[in-house]
């Protein structure tokens, strides 16, 4: 029987929220407590940053762009989430999975890859750049982070994840060199198809691939063990 993951879908959470949540599934799941976790979700809009400066890559002074900018504890460069992104969150243990780093990046790409492809939008990878592309526009960004949350002898575990633009308002990356790389630009499903499938049917389709990338079980863990969300603040 394949390991179990648990696909939490929490709707519209802000980034500050869901960044304690996978702080502490990561602990459980670090112990033993829990199986392999999902988290899909949206957010308010909120720029963030990996743990390098961003500074050079903001095309607007912080105070402008409209949204507030945090720095965060994943890999990668300055990025925008909000409402028309399905963001993922997978609380993986690696050595369970028997993955290293890179072979899990590329798990997230190929079930990216996959889900578009069930939406007739045929997307790839680009040398020497991580997310998933459409032409020379990204369509999915990639920031990770692997950390052993129970000390030096414990069990690696995944935070953070990707972000897939279904109909986000695209303007928002104009104020910013999305993922600091300027020659590049930014798409969404809705840019490519006309029209962007609901979020819904995207989800319920990207929780198939995933669980056949990674060989898990995926269930629907109706929120157990999670709160409702309390606010959407970012």
């Amino acid at each position: 029987m394949p390991a179990v993951c648990e696909v939490h879908q929490l709707g519209l959470v802000g980034h500050v929220e869901a960044w304690a949540r996978q702080s502490e599934l990561a602990g459980r799941r670090a112990a033993g407590e829990i199986p392999d976790t999902l988290l899909l979700l949206e957010h308010p809009p909120v720029y963030t940053t990996g743990k390098r400066n961003a500074s050079a890559n903001l095309r607007l002074p912080a105070e402008r762009l409209g949204a507030p900018l945090l720095v965060s504890d994943r890999g990668g460069d300055i990025t925008f989430h909000g409402p028309g992104q399905l963001v993922a969150y997978p609380i993986i243990d690696l050595r369970a999975a028997r993955l290293g780093v890179v072979d899990y990046v590329r798990n997230l790409e190929e079930v990216i890859i996959r889900t578009l492809r069930d939406f007739s939008i045929e997307s790839g990878l680009e040398c020497g750049l991580t997310g998933v592309w459409v032409g020379n526009d990204k369509i999915a960004a990639i920031g990770v982070r692997v950390s052993r949350p129970g000390g030096a002898a414990g069990a690696w575990v995944t935070t953070h994840g990707f972000a897939l633009n279904l109909d986000v308002d695209l303007a928002w990356f104009e104020r910013i060199v999305p993922c600091g790389i300027a020659d590049r630009g930014v798409t969404s499903m809705k840019e490519v198809l006309g029209q962007a499938p609901p979020l819904t049917e995207v989800a319920d389709r990207l929780v198939t691939h995933f669980g056949l990338v990674f060989g898990r079980e995926m269930r629907s863990a109706d929120r157990i063990g999670l709160p409702a969300p309390r606010s959407v603040a970012v």
